[in-house]
């Protein structure tokens, strides 16, 4: 491991601990860390789009999973937290375009999506968080 990669790991568990004490605000700086090291890092533009729609910002958490899924177009559960940043939004055309993407991508998070935003909002978009890696 590069002494790079040492730290793009470091601010990104940095980023998780301090989500996981509920530090939001810490947790941002430490995801945007990570990203000025390695701006192509799905996860951490994934778990920054988290940290952004604990804090209701759904703007931000979007922007934020729209890197993410642009780095990573297969990453279901990204696709599955940008729907429900766009359902906060307001955003149904958005909401319905993403539901068609993971259908063909994970159709299990597909229909746990339709339940939640077509149903009755019931899910946390954290439950499919990125852990940190090993360093």
């Amino acid at each position: 491991m590069n002494s790079v990669s040492f730290y793009v790991n470091a601010w990104f568990a940095q980023g998780v601990s301090c989500d996981n004490l509920k530090q939001y605000e810490e947790a941002i700086e430490a995801y945007r860390q990570a990203l000025r090291l390695q701006p192509d890092y799905a996860d951490a533009w994934y778990n920054l789009g988290i940290t952004y729609g604990n804090l209701k910002k759904y703007g931000l958490a979007s922007l934020a999973y729209e890197e993410a899924v642009r780095i990573e177009p297969e990453k279901a559960s990204a696709w599955f937290n940008l729907g429900v940043a766009y359902y906060f939004q307001d955003k149904r055309e958005k909401v319905r375009e993403i539901y068609q993407t993971l259908r063909k991508l994970d159709l299990a998070m597909a229909d746990e999506y339709s339940n939640a935003v077509f149903t009755e909002f019931k899910i946390n978009p954290g439950a499919h968080y990125s852990p940190p890696p090993d360093i």
